[in-house]
């Protein structure tokens, strides 16, 4: 805890229920606070493969030799993040059920999580007494869910009556873990590269908004997570974090919301059906040229669709919306798993052409789709970065541009995309500027003033990402992008 103390403030009402506030005007990229987590363990198993319960890494038939359950070696075995279960389920001799196919979900790492929580709120009662018992759990609600049932079988059943654990918990007890982990945890990457969920009692007390004023970093080391102001944030501000994927359009993110958080969110962004005039969740009409289709209440989903034409007429449903953009979504889907290659971005420029009449050009699913082009031109097999010819250099630069100007109004300020965004943005206009040089069409003085766009984006980048974890993607960018700042420089004194 520490100084941090000084710059939030916990307050409570009934909206939020518990919510975090600055308690001293913050400046973009201050660090606010730093959590550490209370548990780390497997997301339920329909998200995951087996993991090894120590690294997180894929494994393939190696079990730990004492207890039975999933590690890749020797080492995971005998680690201190898979004591904990290690010896619950030696004691009960509860062993994994191997399962034929090693890439397919695990429910079986269901419990795991649940477990490692009632494990550490035996060795720190007075921790989860302060920061966990008052957690929201949503039990009413939960209990009308399929997932309910399933948790008692899978989880509270499983350990308590299998594991031989009713002497120390009680099956109500595993339920309110079940629904504080699924109401407050977050999804982070871990060392072995696959998503795992962690509960970080401070970070959990931070309120929702689709335009989030804070940002988070996980240390890979021990999964400790910073928190940082994105922006300029005023004393007595509320501190917002996005509890879902900012690039979805708004039916996207408020079904998840409701789905896995319980509430309807009803911030600016998603009353507005512009979505504060990035059009993430626009159409164009099809039966007239000279308007778009836009819900007539997005906090409404029985609201209709309709043209901004009054003349046209063209009217829609909630649940046709829903329908076509659950279809489209599953293509990407599909072109997500490709490898990265030429078909990678060939197909998804077909996908672009095919539904370019169907959505506003900044559609959130037409978004995401030149947001991967954006850094796959340049990277893979017959598109790199110096085989692009300038009509493609220009068009990485546009998808870039695009990216960041959306960024600009849904999350403003510093984040992690946009370091990533500002870092492709450098090559296509460094490369764009030599290449009018070396034609002859600029002189050596124009060439120079163009090159400091490209500085100013790894300047920026550099800033930005080298506040993430050194060794995650993002931290080896911010350092690559640090590195071809300096010589981008040395280069320009040498002109």
């Amino acid at each position: 805890m520490g100084d941090d103390v000084r710059h939030y403030g916990v307050l409570q009402n009934d909206k939020y229920g518990r919510y975090l506030v600055a308690n001293k005007d913050l400046v973009s990229g201050e660090l606010i606070f730093t959590d550490t987590p209370f548990a780390v363990g497997p997301k339920p198993g329909k998200y995951t493969p087996p993991l090894c319960l120590s690294c997180y890494c894929p494994v393939e038939n190696t079990l730990c030799s004492t207890c039975g359950w999933p590690v890749c070696s020797e080492e995971c075995g005998k680690s201190a993040t898979h004591a904990g279960e290690c010896e619950v389920f030696s004691a009960a001799k509860v062993k994994f059920q191997t399962v034929e196919d090693w890439t397919v979900s695990a429910p079986q790492l269901d419990c795991i999580t649940p477990l490692r929580i009632l494990l550490a709120k035996e060795k720190d009662p007075d921790r989860w007494q302060r920061e966990l018992e008052v957690m929201e759990t949503h039990t009413k609600e939960r209990k009308e869910r399929p997932t309910w049932g399933a948790d008692q079988v899978n989880i509270a059943d499983f350990l308590v009556d299998y594991c031989k654990l009713s002497d120390r918990f009680d099956k109500e007890l595993v339920q309110k873990v079940c629904g504080i982990l699924e109401v407050n945890s977050v999804e982070i990457p871990s060392r072995g590269g696959f998503s795992i969920r962690a509960l970080y009692p401070q970070l959990a007390i931070t309120a929702h908004n689709c335009v989030p004023n804070i940002v988070h970093t996980i240390l890979q080391n021990d999964y400790q997570v910073q928190v940082r102001a994105a922006v300029p944030i005023k004393q007595g501000d509320p501190l917002y974090l996005c509890y879902t994927h900012s690039l979805s359009p708004t039916i996207v993110r408020r079904d998840f919301l409701l789905e896995s958080k319980f509430f309807e969110c009803d911030c600016a962004r998603c009353a507005d059906p512009t979505e504060l005039g990035t059009h993430l969740s626009t159409l164009k009409c099809s039966k007239c040229d000279n308007g778009v289709i836009l819900a007539t209440n997005p906090l409404d989903n029985e609201a209709p669709w309709t043209c901004t034409d009054k003349n046209c007429g063209f009217k829609t449903s909630g649940a046709a919306m829903r329908k076509m953009l659950s279809v489209v979504q599953s293509e990407i889907d599909q072109l997500d798993m490709m490898e990265p290659g030429p078909g990678a971005v060939e197909q998804r420029e077909a996908t672009i052409n095919k539904y370019k009449s169907v959505f506003h050009p900044r559609h959130s699913l037409l978004l995401s789709l030149k947001h991967t082009l954006a850094q796959l031109y340049g990277r893979v097999e017959g598109y790199g970065i110096d085989e692009l010819p300038d009509l493609m250099l220009e068009r990485k630069a546009e998808f870039c541009r695009l990216v960041l100007s959306t960024l600009d109004v849904i999350m403003p300020g510093e984040n992690r995309m946009r370091g990533m965004m500002l870092y492709e943005l450098h090559a296509p206009l460094m490369f764009l500027a030599r290449n009018e040089f070396g034609a002859g069409l600029i002189t050596q003085e124009k060439l120079k003033e163009k090159l400091q766009e490209p500085i100013q984006c790894l300047a920026e980048a550099a800033r930005i990402l080298m506040r993430e974890d050194p060794q995650s993607p993002e931290g080896i960018t911010g350092q690559i992008a640090q590195q071809s700042m300096e010589q981008l420089k040395a280069s320009l004194e040498c002109l």
